[in-house]
């Protein structure tokens, strides 16, 4: 006689898989747009953080390779950095400099890699939801939710190597399929060449599925869990040196632990005027400087579909409890482990603060290389959502839960709407960008150089740099106009300073395209350069190939 869950461990069928993909590709054109997916379609990235992705990427195919092989030399020259710390989705762009040649001179990954993530959210949700129902209907509905994350979605605004969301729920449908080494190592790559806060978590993962193997399921000896562990460990570390984890020109922590933290009412508050019908509520006064930027990092809001199926589950338990299965502990602690790094050492309540936890220097250096603790609510979000369904399809017939998912995915779709408008004008916005460098003479003055150099006093670089980057990009130019991690723009700084020091004492490179973003800067120019001086668009520039010193 076959079991009656023997469906649990099943792996979906194809077709279900390739309705889930096409709901995925829908939403993904809904929000991004069929252009975006067009490889020599840019302009949509030059924008914001994405253009320090984009440009890291263009930088980083021209350059001859490096050691390691994800160092970049000509991007914030002299410094320099790695393609990790460009945030360029180093999984791809070392997979694809090898064929660059064979690539259009401008090409972006950036639009299949997203939809990519939306399509591998949707298959590792249906995989999940597929454990607890075999009704097809239910597993497709179930795994729109996860398509549907408003986490997700929030980091389409910028942080694209932050969209792999599929590594945790991959993640935690190894853990609840049992121990597999090949796969954890397979999960924790990706992840070290994504982003370092996924691969922090699939490695909390990872210990969970080991801790199941060992002491629950019993099926593996600690030792041996052990010796695996080591040897991912190792191969890991060696993959993360070859892409330039460790190679970083500034200390690894950085500003803001405590400040990109998660409010505790972050499941339910819809920061950023998510929902149309939950009121966002105010926040703690110094998080709200910048709007609700402090906070947005641990945006976790459910969703109000999500929410009520939430309540309706806890009820459907609470009025016929059964116990927790044995192997979900191991993955309700870690979720519990990473929701409490989420909160920091400042925990907040809506618009109180409750309480800081002081910490010794040490620790509070090791805590800010994830500064931006609040994305490690993200497991803890993904339980979450996927109890609530799991309970629901065990308490209710299938016919009733599937009267219950579609009325809660509509309410889902509702609710997120006009974000989704919003969303999708701001892409259109950004596909209209153009440089505001119209010259040709840009292009004639770029070609006679092999640096372009921006010269102090400089502007806000997170601002200003780009259609500067953009440029030395197009023309294989080494520039200083960059932003990077663990960089910022102080080597940047520090750098143009000995440039306009150098020019003051007559010291003058014929190789180098000079610009001066602020019109004041070419005046501490030595009087007798002064006529060489062009003017371009509005910027003050002194050209390549000049014979000087004057005599």
């Amino acid at each position: 006689m076959t079991h009656p869950l023997a469906w649990q461990a099943a792996t979906p069928r194809w077709r279900e898989i390739l309705v889930t993909g096409l709901l995925a590709a829908l939403v993904y054109s809904s929000l991004f747009g069929v252009d975006t997916l067009w490889p020599t379609h840019y302009s949509w990235l030059l924008q914001g953080d994405t253009a320090q992705h984009y440009l890291g990427w263009q930088f980083f195919r021209q350059d001859p390779w490096q050691w390691p092989p994800g160092r970049i030399l000509s991007f914030g020259y002299p410094l320099g950095t790695t393609i990790v710390f460009t945030d360029s989705l180093p999984l791809l762009a070392l997979l694809l400099k090898p064929i660059s040649s064979l690539l259009p001179p401008e090409f972006q990954y950036f639009g299949i890699w997203i939809l990519a993530c939306y399509v591998l959210n949707g298959y590792f949700g249906l995989r999940l939801v597929a454990r607890y129902t075999p009704h097809v209907a239910l597993r497709i509905l179930g795994a729109s939710f996860f398509i549907l994350s408003p986490p997700l979605l929030l980091r389409g605004y910028g942080h694209e190597s932050l969209m792999a969301h599929w590594l945790l729920l991959a993640s935690i449908d190894t853990c609840l399929r049992g121990w597999s080494w090949p796969r954890w190592l397979l999960w924790s790559a990706i992840a070290a060449l994504c982003h370092p806060y996924l691969l922090l978590m699939v490695l909390g993962f990872m210990a969970a599925s080991a801790a199941t193997a060992v002491w629950i399921d019993k099926t593996h000896r600690l030792r041996m869990v052990l010796l695996q562990g080591a040897g991912m460990g190792l191969a890991l570390a060696l993959l993360m040196g070859l892409a330039g984890h460790f190679s970083s020109s500034g200390p690894l922590q950085a500003e803001g632990y405590g400040y990109f933290n998660m409010n505790s009412l972050s499941l339910i508050d819809p920061l950023l005027d998510w929902s149309r019908y939950i009121r966002q509520r105010p926040v703690h006064p110094d998080y709200a400087v910048l709007g609700n930027f402090g906070q947005y990092e641990g945006f976790l809001y459910l969703g109000a579909g999500m929410i009520v199926l939430v309540v309706m589950a806890l009820t459907l338990h609470l009025a016929r409890p059964q116990p927790l299965a044995r192997r979900w502990w191991p993955l309700v602690a870690v979720g519990l482990l990473f929701w409490l790094l989420a909160l920091s050492n400042v925990v907040t309540f809506g618009e109180q603060r409750l309480f800081t936890i002081p910490l010794p220097d040490a620790l509070h250096r090791a805590l800010s290389i994830f500064r931006a603790s609040g994305r490690l609510g993200w497991p803890a979000f993904y339980l979450i959502n996927l109890a609530a369904l799991m309970l629901v399809l065990r308490h209710l017939p299938p016919r009733t839960a599937l009267v219950v998912l579609t009325a809660a995915l509509a309410l889902q779709v509702a609710d997120q709407r006009d974000k989704h408008l919003e969303f999708r004008g701001l892409i259109q916005t950004r596909m209209a960008w153009q440089t505001p460098l119209q010259s040709p003479q840009w292009a004639a003055q770029a070609q006679r150089a092999k640096a372009l150099v921006l010269v102090p006093p400089l502007p806000d670089m997170t601002l200003a740099y780009i259609p500067f980057a953009h440029l030395a990009a197009r023309y294989h130019l080494a520039t200083n106009a960059a932003n990077i991690s663990h960089v910022g723009t102080s080597g940047v700084g520090s750098y143009g300073a000995t440039v306009l020091n150098a020019l003051q004492n007559q010291q003058y490179d014929p190789q180098t395209l000079y610009i001066f973003p602020l019109p004041q800067g070419a005046d501490q120019l030595p009087p007798a350069w002064q006529s060489h001086l062009l003017t371009l668009d509005g910027y003050r520039v002194l050209p390549p190939g000049l014979s000087l010193p004057l005599p």
